[in-house]
């Protein structure tokens, strides 16, 4: 009885730890897919830590500190080229939408897909979290248009 329950403990002990994937993100261009894994994110030589303000409904503003790469950056790094198409379209696991422009994504300094808030890395939707990657547009004066959990681009 006792083996049975230790065997019990220790699958179920493996089958949480595996459970979480490795965060990715997809990204189509003209049904071309190029999957990026967070390593290749995290350790982007482009990532930055940069200050936003998070404006949540009836919350008052809260200054903090992401980490991330500019888009238009990070896309440039893997090669793909976003200059003949006019918007992109981000997908969220939790089934969140949203589109940009590609001048608002060109736009210097303004939209970022970040992966760490105040020193610490984004949390999944599993865990909680607001990611493993938030799209954050700094010229969004209210927040709205950022997206948590951002798991897939399209390039249109």
């Amino acid at each position: 009885m006792l083996k049975k329950f230790f065997i019990l403990i220790i699958l179920t002990f493996i089958l949480t730890g595996c459970s979480e994937e490795e965060p990715i993100l997809t990204v189509n261009t003209e049904g071309k897919e190029t999957v990026i894994d967070a390593e290749t994110i995290y350790t982007n030589q482009e990532a930055i830590t940069f200050p936003a303000v998070v404006r949540s409904s009836g919350e008052k503003p809260v200054e903090t500190e992401y980490k991330g790469i500019e888009l238009s950056k990070l896309l440039k790094s893997l090669d793909i080229d976003i200059s003949n198409y006019s918007k992109a379209t981000f997908n969220a696991s939790d089934g969140y939408r949203i589109i940009l422009s590609v001048e608002e994504i060109n736009d210097p300094l303004n939209v970022y897909l970040s992966f760490e808030r105040d020193g610490q890395l984004l949390k999944s939707k599993k865990q909680g979290g607001k990611g493993p990657f938030q799209l954050i547009i700094r010229r969004d004066p209210f927040s709205q248009r950022w997206i948590k959990h951002v798991d897939e681009i399209i390039i249109q």
